[in-house]
C-alpha cells in the first residue's frame, strides 16, 4: 500500500514538472520577433524557475526516497522480531496466554493452549501477516474475545480471577496455584499448575499466565496414593484382628452369662450394656479403617486436632508403634483448616509410621507431636504448623535431598509414605519439611505448615 503511494505521488510531481517546463518552453517559442531585453530576460526567468523546481523536487525525493528506505528497514527488523517472539510463543510446551485484567479477555495465546482448552478455534491465534488497513484494524478490535471465566470450572474461578488482579497490581510479585481445574478440548477435565505475572505496556497493563497440563502427573499421585494405602491397610491388619477379637471374647462371655435361667435382672441390664459397648467398639474400628481406605475428596473443613487423634489410633495397631510413647503439645483444642480430613489422616498416619520406623531397636521410642501457630515470613499470613519429632538416629545429610522422592527409602518399604505425605501437603497449600533435630536432642524433625484462616477470625 506504501508503494502504490510512493507512485502516485512521483506521478504527480512528474506532471507538475512537465506542465512547468511546457509553459516555459511556449513562452520561449511564441516570441518569434526580435523583442526587447526585458522580454528576453522573462523568457529565461520562466526557464530557470522550471530548472529550480525540478532541483529542488530532485532534492525532496532523494530524501523522501532514503526515509522510505529507513521506514522499510525498521517495519523489517519489527517484523523479525515479532516473528521471532511468535516462534518462541507458537513452540512452548507450555500453554501461554495474555489476559487483560479487567475485562478478563484473553487477547493473546499459543498453539498449545488452543489445542488444549475447551473452545481453541476461538482463541486468538498467530496470524501470516498484520494488515495495516484501517478496516481491518476495526475489524479485529470488534470480534468478540473468549473470556478467561469460560475455560476455568466454577469451583476455581473466584481464586483464579483473585490471582490475576493480584499479579496486574502488583508487577513484582508474580502469583502461583496449583490445582486448578480447567476445561480442556474434547470435554476433558484438565488440571493444571498456573504462574501468573503482570506486565505494563504502557498503554495498559496485561497478565500473562503460563499453564502446565499436570493432569497426568495428578492421576499418577492418585494411584500412588491408593497403592501406599494399601499398603498401610496391610500393616494394619493384624493389630485391627487383634483389637476386633478382644471386645469379641468379651461378648461373647457376657452372651453365655446372659443365658442362664438365674441371672438377676440388673446383672442382666449390665451385661447387655457391655455386650453394646464392645459391639461400639468394634463398629469405630471398622469405621476408623473405612475412613482410612476411602477418604472423601473435596474440599471442606477438618479439625487438625481430631485428625491427629484418629490417625493415632490406626497406627497403634501396627506392631512398630504399639511400644511407642507419644507425647502431645497444643492439640487439647480444635485446630479447624480447610482440607479432606481423610487425605490429611493419611499424611498424619504416614509421618507416625516413619517416626516409628527410624525407631526400631530403641528401648524407649519416643515422638513428640506439637501444634502451633506461625507467621508466614514470604506473604504474612498464619498458618498452622504441625511437628513431630522422634529420638532416633536422624536423616543423613545426603539423605535430606531425597528424602520426599517417590520410592526413595532407607527402611525397606514401599518408598512411597513421605512422597505421598509431601503431596498432600502441597495440595492443601502448604508444605512439608524435613530436618535433623539439635545435636544434643538428636532425631529427625518433620513440620507441616498449613494455611490457617480460623485462627485469624479467632484472633479477630
Amino acid at each position: 500500500m506504501q508503494r502504490r503511494g510512493h507512485v502516485r505521488l512521483l506521478a504527480f510531481f512528474f506532471a507538475l514538472a512537465t506542465a512547468f517546463t511546457a509553459l516555459g518552453i511556449g513562452l520561449l517559442v511564441a516570441m518569434d520577433a526580435p523583442r526587447a531585453t526585458g522580454g528576453v530576460l522573462i523568457v529565461c526567468t520562466w526557464g530557470v524557475a522550471t530548472v529550480g523546481f525540478l532541483g529542488v523536487f530532485w532534492h525532496r525525493l532523494t530524501i523522501a526516497k532514503a526515509r522510505w528506505r529507513e521506514t522499510q528497514d525498521w517495519l523489517a527488523r519489527i517484523r523479525r522480531a515479532s516473528d521471532k517472539y511468535r516462534a518462541l510463543l507458537e513452540g512452548a510446551a507450555d500453554m501461554l496466554l495474555v489476559v487483560e485484567p479487567a475485562s478478563g479477555a484473553v487477547r493473546e495465546c499459543n498453539r498449545s493452549a488452543r489445542e488444549a482448552l475447551e473452545g481453541g478455534a476461538r482463541l486468538p491465534g498467530a496470524r501470516e501477516e498484520v494488515d495495516l488497513e484501517p478496516l481491518a484494524l476495526a475489524s479485529a478490535v470488534q470480534e468478540p474475545a473468549t473470556r478467561i471465566a469460560e475455560l476455568v470450572l466454577a469451583a476455581d474461578s473466584a481464586r483464579f480471577a483473585a490471582a490475576i488482579q493480584a499479579a496486574a497490581e502488583n508487577l513484582s510479585a508474580p502469583q502461583s496455584l496449583s490445582g486448578l481445574h480447567l476445561r480442556g478440548a474434547s470435554g476433558r477435565t484438565l488440571v493444571v499448575e498456573a504462574r501468573l505475572a503482570g506486565i505494563d505496556l504502557g498503554d495498559g497493563r496485561v497478565v500473562q499466565i503460563a499453564l502446565r497440563d499436570v493432569t497426568r502427573e495428578k492421576e499418577m499421585e492418585r494411584q500412588l496414593a491408593v497403592h501406599e494405602r494399601l499398603s498401610s491397610i496391610g500393616l494394619l491388619t493384624a493389630g485391627v484382628a487383634h483389637e476386633i477379637n478382644n471386645p469379641l471374647e468379651g461378648i461373647g462371655n457376657y452372651v453365655a452369662l446372659l443365658e442362664r435361667e438365674d441371672l438377676a435382672p440388673a446383672d442382666k441390664r449390665r451385661y447387655l450394656d457391655l455386650v453394646r459397648h464392645g459391639l461400639e467398639r468394634i463398629g469405630d474400628i471398622v469405621k476408623n479403617l473405612l475412613r482410612f481406605a476411602r477418604p472423601r475428596e473435596g474440599a471442606g473443613t477438618a479439625d487438625l486436632a481430631g485428625v491427629v487423634t484418629r490417625a493415632l489410633e490406626l497406627v497403634r495397631f501396627t506392631e512398630k508403634f504399639q511400644a511407642t510413647t507419644v507425647v502431645r503439645e497444643g492439640l487439647d483444642r480444635p485446630l479447624v483448616i480447610v482440607g479432606d480430613a481423610g487425605r490429611l489422616e493419611q499424611l498424619v498416619f504416614n509421618l507416625l509410621l516413619n517416626a516409628a520406623q527410624a525407631q526400631q531397636g530403641l528401648a524407649a521410642p519416643r515422638v513428640t507431636l506439637t501444634a502451633r501457630a506461625e507467621t508466614n515470613r514470604a506473604s504474612g499470613e498464619r498458618e498452622l504448623a504441625f511437628v513431630v519429632e522422634d529420638a532416633g538416629p536422624g536423616i543423613a545429610e545426603e539423605h535430606l535431598d531425597q528424602l520426599f522422592d517417590p520410592f526413595f527409602t532407607t527402611s525397606g518399604g514401599t518408598g512411597l509414605g513421605l512422597s505421598i505425605a509431601y503431596g498432600i501437603a502441597r495440595a492443601h497449600g502448604g508444605t512439608l519439611t524435613a530436618e535433623n533435630r539439635p545435636t544434643e536432642e538428636r532425631g529427625a524433625r518433620f513440620t507441616l505448615r498449613l494455611p490457617w484462616p480460623e485462627e485469624r477470625a479467632a484472633r479477630t
